[in-house]
């Protein structure tokens, strides 16, 4: 029997199964031919849509092919029936043309080099996955902190994140105004370390990897509403973030559940279900903070990958210490009149991002809500 899928379907548990000649396969069955299917758990709202013709290939490379959609940012049907139902969707043109790629690329590396010679503090270090983080860990890094700093200089990057088409996208996906809503998060970028292979453990941002199944489930209902959206913006081909698609959607399985309180962080550490969201130079994913999710890092392959999140300012003020942990080495520098001289003139939200958030850190701080409940956001 070939390995092949002529159709994907949905039993009545929540299952991935195949049909194959007209044939149903069992799960055991197609279990033995080195599918996944008895692993895809989802619901019937997030199903991908069936082929109109017979699929070759296996049961990965359809959701793969299905959940990693591509699409233009003015599809915007698309982009957010993507990420409702996957919990990611592959968006392109947020990047205005080949001369703005290029000034993101410099900023980035210069923003690489005065980290790495020690001249920038602000940084992620090899062998810690989350904040604090400081040189006696490690001296190699997988990231730089607070890109729009003023002190960097780099007005490149505050010009793209505050920049309307990323703020039109934002507020799509997570149902929230630009005018009224969206707050500034945090705008970090991604690198490859120097001599070190490294990985992330799978988690979700902000939800205890050690919670039952009860309080999951509670937590991932509370955080659908005003949960602000994620993203990671390719300068150069990227293939290190891996996710399980709808995973934002439920619980984990057992098998997901062990991975997860293991903290297992070996690059070589697979998760059932879990797919790459490959990024061409320009292109960006966004994604659900709480989708199960990974980062891998490779010193081969060059990275330069802005790392973003939008937040929303209906949000539990509680949920304010994802964010402050990460301010706390630098301050909330947003307030600072060096860094609104940097807010691009085109977009008039900008600044009333920047002083919702400015205003949801005062009013955090002042009851007490200055560390994460779990990870990062």
């Amino acid at each position: 029997m070939p390995n092949d899928v002529s159709i994907v379907e949905l039993d009545a548990d929540g299952l991935f199964a195949l049909v194959s000649g007209g044939n149903r396969l069992r799960q055991d069955t197609a279990a033995r031919y080195g599918t996944s299917a008895d692993i895809f758990r989802t619901s019937s709202c997030c199903l991908p849509s069936l082929p109109s013709r017979p699929f070759q290939g296996s049961i990965n490379d359809y959701i793969i092919q299905t959940m990693t959609q591509k699409f233009h940012y003015s599809d915007r049907d698309s982009i957010v029936r993507s990420f409702r139902e996957a919990g990611l969707v592959v968006v392109q043109g947020l990047i205005a043309d080949d001369t703005q790629l290029d000034q993101l690329r410099n900023a980035a590396d210069a923003v690489v080099e005065r980290t790495r010679s020690q001249k920038w503090p602000y940084k992620r270090t090899v062998g810690k996955q989350f904040p604090p983080w400081n040189d006696e860990e490690s001296p190699d890094i997988w990231g730089a902190q607070h890109i729009m700093h003023p002190a960097l200089a780099q007005p490149a990057f505050a010009s793209f994140y505050f920049s309307t088409p990323m703020t039109e996208i934002v507020g799509l996906l997570s149902d929230m105004s630009p005018d009224e809503h969206t707050m500034a998060g945090l705008h970090n970028l991604l690198v490859e370390p120097l001599n070190h292979r490294f990985a992330l453990s799978w988690h979700r941002d902000t939800i205890k990897s050690n919670v039952d199944e009860d309080e999951e489930r509670q937590r991932l209902a509370s955080k659908a509403l005003y949960g602000g959206v994620q993203w990671n913006l390719a300068l150069y081909h990227d293939e290190c973030l891996f996710v399980v698609p709808s995973s934002h959607l439920r619980t984990r399985t057992p098998i997901e559940r062990q991975i997860t309180t293991q903290a297992l962080n070996s690059p070589t550490c697979e998760m059932p279900g879990g797919i790459p969201a490959t990024l061409a130079p320009g292109e960006a994913v966004f994604y659900d903070p709480e989708i199960l999710h990974r980062g891998t890092y490779d010193p081969k392959s060059k990275r330069r990958t802005l790392h973003g999140a939008h937040l929303d300012c209906r949000a539990d003020i509680s949920r304010a210490g994802g964010l402050l942990q990460h301010f706390k080495p630098c301050g909330m520098y947003y307030a600072q009149p060096e860094f609104l001289r940097t807010l691009p003139v085109d977009n008039p939200c900008a600044k009333r991002m920047v002083d919702r958030v400015v205003d949801w850190a005062a009013r955090a701080t002042g009851s007490g809500f200055t560390e994460c409940v779990q990870e990062d956001i």
